[in-house]
Parts: structure tokens; C-alpha cells; sequence
């Protein structure tokens, strides 16, 4: 997709990451959570999100169609594209607040898929 055709943002239309991973061997849930709640607490008094959510997936051969090999899904609600893509440079150009967070949760996971999401109007 070049620029010209790419969909056109509106910066008032809530947008949503969605990721879905494995836990690394050596980690359970709640200390995958623990970093991913205080990441995403950090980035919501920054004023980047304003909510996220974390899933174990229900395996069923109907609605996995197609799906990646993977058990947890997250969601981080950001109040819409602009501050997505905000978000997006705080973590491209790291620092000492984000990369230890980033990192503490980087390094529980594995197999991870992310995507960008509009809501639409």
C-alpha cells in the first residue's frame, strides 16, 4: 500500500494494538502481568492509553481458524490514532523510563504478533 491510497487517520477515532504471544518457558502468567501492567500503567499516566486487557485464548476448532499457535492476547487502547502513533516514537526512541519496562516484558514472551487497529466509524 503506498501513501497515496493508505486509508486516511482521524486522530478522533479510538485505535487499539492488539498482540498475541506465547509466555517464555520460564514465566507464568502473573509475572507476565505484573510487567504488563506497570508498562501499561506507565504509559497511561504519559496519557497514551487509557485502558488494556489480557486474554487466554479458548481453543475451538471453529473460531481458530487460521489463527497463530499462540495462548495469550492483549490489548492496548490508546484514546486514538495520534496518540498511537505517539506512543509508537516514545518507544522507537527509548530512554531510561521505557526500555526497562519494554524490556521486562520483552523478555517473557515469544512468538508475538502485533497489529494496529482503527475503530470504525
Amino acid at each position: 500500500m503506498t501513501a497515496r491510497n493508505a486509508p486516511r487517520h482521524s486522530p478522533a477515532i479510538p485505535c487499539s494494538m492488539l498482540g498475541t504471544f506465547n509466555l517464555r518457558s520460564n514465566t507464568d502468567l502473573r509475572a507476565f502481568r505484573a510487567a504488563f501492567d506497570s508498562l501499561c500503567e506507565h504509559l497511561r499516566r504519559r496519557g497514551h492509553l487509557h485502558s488494556w486487557r489480557i486474554w487466554q485464548r479458548a481453543h475451538h476448532p471453529g473460531y481458530d481458524a487460521n489463527f497463530p499457535d499462540t495462548s495469550i492476547i492483549m490489548e492496548m487502547c490508546f484514546h486514538n490514532h495520534d496518540e498511537a502513533l505517539e506512543c509508537w516514537n516514545y518507544f522507537e526512541t527509548g530512554g531510561d523510563d521505557i526500555n526497562p519496562l519494554h524490556r521486562a516484558v520483552n523478555r517473557k514472551v515469544c512468538d508475538a504478533h502485533f497489529v494496529l487497529c482503527m475503530q470504525m466509524p
